[in-house]
């Protein structure tokens, strides 16, 4: 599916409909609306329930990353099995090839993500991560063609900007874990691209059938590294501690849900607003998880912290105007194109 307000044609575009007569701006659909909610309602969980685990004797992101692929390969599974779903087969060896991609920067940018909440509290590692959309918007020209505007770009300084000044103002400041974080970022921007490519109609893949190959390809290479990094030993003794222990038990679960069910709501918001929109959307997600993660775990947060997240939120309220206005004018051409009328 095509991207939102980026360079794509106003005919394709997934969150252009309704009329537009009388400069009326054109909204995201429902079902984009609902999207949204549903990812940052999973994140909420997935990203509670990776701090708790990571405070437990399972402190294996590697490992963890896998059951969250093989927990997502069976649910798909399960759903096409009893007719939730259809499984859509890969059309050549190219989109095989950039499904692997897609993969193994997914199991890449989740590993070190979760193995950075080792060094930094879930508040600080969301304020980084809101510079992503500017990797994103890179990655966006080198791997999409796409050329975004100056002022869409000038938006993603208040973006980044905001994230710097908070993660200065975080009380507990590691190095290693911010250079986690920043990889993370890196991959994921380049993930959210791959997704928009696989995406489209050409590939005929939609949200369900890109998780199955997904997940089944990054098993391929997370459990083999899993079994290097973590010792094959150690991770039969955890889970035998996660067997007998209730309460981890019950956390794992909740996680491994939590991660199906945001991968394919992140697959979701993708195919209807694009990469970049998605990227800015996951901001105004990360500020709502940095709120809850200060409740939940009662992170200190300081007064420079918030002014950060602030600027940072009112970056992403910018770009998405920019965004509304290319809407706008999309819709408008189309609608001179076709009459009057956009369907």
């Amino acid at each position: 599916h095509p991207s939102v307000g980026m360079a794509s044609s106003a005919s394709t575009s997934g969150a252009v409909s309704g009329e537009t007569r009388g400069g009326r701006t054109p909204k995201l659909p429902a079902k984009a609306v609902a999207a949204v909610v549903g990812w940052y309602c999973a994140t909420v969980l997935l990203i509670t329930t990776n701090k708790f685990l990571m405070g437990t004797d399972f402190g294996l992101p590697v490992f963890l990353t896998f059951l969250h692929m093989l927990v997502s390969f069976l649910w798909c599974e399960f759903s096409a099995n009893v007719g939730w779903s259809r499984r859509v087969p890969l059309k050549n060896w190219r989109d095989a090839g950039k499904v692997f991609a897609l993969s193994q920067t997914l199991a890449v940018s989740v590993a070190l993500a979760v193995a950075s909440f080792k060094y930094v509290e879930v508040s600080l590692e969301q304020a980084l991560a809101a510079s992503t959309p500017a990797f994103t918007a890179a990655g966006g020209v080198l791997i999409l063609g796409k050329q975004e505007r100056s002022k869409v770009w000038l938006t993603l300084v208040p973006v980044m900007g905001g994230a710097m000044l908070a993660a200065g103002g975080e009380p507990k400041f590691h190095a290693l874990g911010v250079c986690l974080v920043f990889a993370s970022n890196v991959a994921r921007g380049v993930k959210s691209c791959l997704q928009e490519l696989l995406l489209n109609k050409e590939a005929g893949l939609d949200s369900m059938s890109l998780l199955r190959w997904m997940s089944l390809f990054s098993m391929l290479t997370l459990l083999p590294m899993s079994c290097v990094l973590e010792r094959p030993g150690v991770i039969l003794e955890k889970l035998a501690f996660v067997w007998s222990d209730r309460r981890t038990f019950a956390l794992l679960a909740a996680n491994c849900g939590g991660a199906f069910l945001v991968n394919l709501t992140q697959f979701a918001v993708t195919s209807e607003v694009g990469a970049l929109s998605m990227q800015v959307l996951g901001n105004v997600k990360n500020v709502f998880t940095t709120i809850v993660s200060v409740f939940v775990f009662r992170n200190p947060i300081s007064a420079q912290g918030v002014l950060g997240y602030t600027i940072t939120t009112a970056g992403a309220f910018a770009f998405g105007r920019e965004k509304q206005k290319e809407r706008a004018a999309a819709a408008l051409a189309a609608e001179h194109a076709t009459g009057g009328f956009v369907k």
